[in-house]
């Protein structure tokens, strides 16, 4: 068993380069003081706890190990470290092979436990080498990741971990597997993400002893156990106070009312996922079934995804999914959100629809702010050629839709007239056409042109599950048929993008992976051929939408102008 012969305490609180934007940190005496509250039972008699002026190489103590905790800033310059530390009132800013040498002393080296407690902390890492190589080197986060500082706790988060794990320790800890262990907690963190840390052994394993000096008299023992324990007792105290009133700010009360689902549904549960656009990212944070008619979660103040799933007797699927977008903050109007499901008999009656609530959200590529005053349903995924061909044929028969307007009856009756009266060679001709058109039509057209068939039924119709392909009157007389309308431009992108002004369903980077979108092909190129709507599970929007992107494009109307003929979400370049 090893003790601590010295804690020298390094502050990178120098000035960094103007042209930088760094977060502010808590004071340097802050995280000191739980450096020391972490790691001050485990001293050897006599030793101390200094700081670095700066300036001179460290000396390690001449029994023991050496605990060097470096906390501050450090940031990336042409893919190497750089940090700014203070020597008097002169601030310094160099590179790992000006600081590491006085950090990590050859006499000593194999005694010494660095901890970089700073940004890009593990880019480090490959400067380390020898003679300058410590025993055991401790790196807040990966090399491309920034480390947190917790302001309102006045401490790295780091050091706290650190703390929380030394603290559960007795007589002894094994220092490797303490910052294992801070490194599982502080990935399992559901609240606060990008921080990796990692550590690099070299020697011995680092196993502390904790405990006072053994010819230290039984009641100064007393004495200083008592006082430790009073101490303890106050900074836990503090500590509550504080980590209270960050979750307090940090954190919001979501009221969820099922509106009696459970008397219609069964295996009623909620799920909540934390949203993050910028990386297409969709973490789940939250998964609590339901056995009564309200339930209230804590969550993190954030882009959130509330989803609530249940078994249907219907066996059809819906979606019930509410995109919020909580403010941290200490307005108490402003803690508690209250989400309300449409009442049991109206998700009885919307088999295969997902529900958009009236919510604010942010419309257009220059996310201007808009309201939904009302909420609506719209279906999960575009109808299949198989789905609507019957439908198409019962409109037929009733007068209500004539086969010539009908972009699938049509196709069957001209096909079947072209095998009957053996003309199968305009299958080919009508190809040849349709590419020779569409050059000329992406000649001199400013608009998309994609080559097709001069004469419906030579071509080749989409698959049974694809979307079925449709007029704009047809799409009006599906949605009469069922008693419903087509949706306007501003629902569909409600509905498709959520309330946070995403660009695409998935978040704001293109994927092709998530979509039948391949290389959005250029203007007088081919559009691809259509794909199953559930080909691409990955495309669900935040409301449940599938398969809005890419493949066969959406009727909508226009809601902000008198042109009706419109459709989103197809696969072309010029159609944002």
């Amino acid at each position: 068993m090893l003790k601590l012969g010295r804690i020298t305490f390094v502050a990178w609180d120098g000035e960094p380069p103007p042209d930088l934007v760094l977060d502010d940190l808590p004071s340097s005496d802050r995280v000191l003081a739980v450096v020391e509250q972490a790691f001050g039972a485990y001293l050897a008699e006599g030793a101390v706890i200094d700081r670095w002026d700066g300036l001179a190489p460290l000396q390690s103590p001449e029994t023991g190990l050496h605990l060097v905790y470096v906390y501050g800033h450090a940031w990336l310059e042409s893919g190497e470290p750089q940090a700014a530390w203070r020597v008097g009132d002169d601030s310094i800013v160099g590179g790992p092979k000006e600081l590491l040498p006085s950090l990590v002393p050859v006499a000593g080296a194999d005694r010494t436990v660095l901890v970089l407690d700073c940004c890009h902390a593990a880019a480090f890492d490959r400067f380390l080498v020898q003679p300058h190589v410590p025993r055991l080197a401790v790196y807040a986060c990966a090399a491309e990741e920034s480390a947190i500082a917790l302001v309102t706790e006045q401490a790295s988060r780091l050091s706290l971990a650190l703390a929380a794990e030394l603290s559960r320790a007795s007589a002894s800890v094994d220092l490797v597997r303490a910052v294992a262990a801070a490194a599982e907690h502080l990935e399992r963190d559901g609240v606060l993400h990008g921080q990796s840390v990692s550590y690099r052994m070299t020697g011995p394993a680092v196993k502390l002893a904790r405990g006072s000096a053994s010819g230290q008299p039984r009641r100064e023992r007393t004495v200083s156990r008592v006082r430790r324990m009073l101490v303890t007792i106050g900074v836990v105290a503090t500590g509550i106070v504080v980590v209270s009133g960050w979750f307090y700010w940090s954190h919001v009360l979501v009221d969820v009312d099922f509106a009696g689902l459970a008397a219609f549904a069964q295996d009623v549960q909620v799920s909540v996922r934390e949203e993050d656009p910028a990386s297409n990212s969709s973490e789940p944070i939250a998964d609590r079934s339901v056995d009564a008619n309200r339930a209230r979660l804590w969550l993190p103040a954030s882009d959130l995804v509330l989803q609530v799933r249940a078994r249907y007797p219907d066996g059809a699927d819906r979606a019930l999914n509410f995109h919020v977008l909580l403010s941290r903050g200490f307005d108490p109007r402003s803690k508690v959100v209250k989400l309300t499901l449409p009442d049991a008999e109206a998700v009885k009656a919307h088999p295969n629809m997902a529900f958009v609530p009236a919510v604010n959200w942010y419309h257009g590529r220059e996310r201007e702010a808009r309201t939904s005053a009302l909420p609506f349903w719209i279906d999960l995924r575009p109808p299949t050629v198989d789905g609507y061909t019957p439908i198409a044929s019962r409109l037929t028969s009733r007068g209500e839709l004539k086969e010539e307007n009908s972009f699938i009856l049509s196709w069957r009756q001209r096909s079947a007239a072209i095998d009957a009266v053996g003309l199968s060679q305009l299958r080919s001709l009508g190809k040849d056409l349709g590419e020779i058109v569409g050059v000329i039509e992406a000649s001199g057209s400013s608009q998309v042109a994609a080559p097709g068939d001069i004469v419906v039924g030579t071509g080749q119709l989409p698959c049974a599950t694809c979307p079925a392909p449709m007029t704009r009157l047809e799409a009006g007389l599906y949605c009469a048929s069922r008693g419903m309308r087509v949706p306007t431009d501003l629902e569909w992108e409600l509905a498709v993008r959520g309330v946070d002004g995403r660009v695409y369903p998935w978040g704001n980077r293109f994927d092709d992976t998530r979509a039948n979108v391949p290389g959005l092909p250029q203007k007088g190129e081919a559009s691809p051929h259509l794909k199953p709507v559930d080909a691409y599970p990955n495309e669900r929007s935040p409301f449940g939408l599938v398969d809005t992107v890419g493949n066969a494009g959406d009727w909508v109307v226009n809601d902000s102008s008198s042109f009706e003929r419109v459709y989103m979400g197809a696969t072309y370049r010029f159609n944002p």
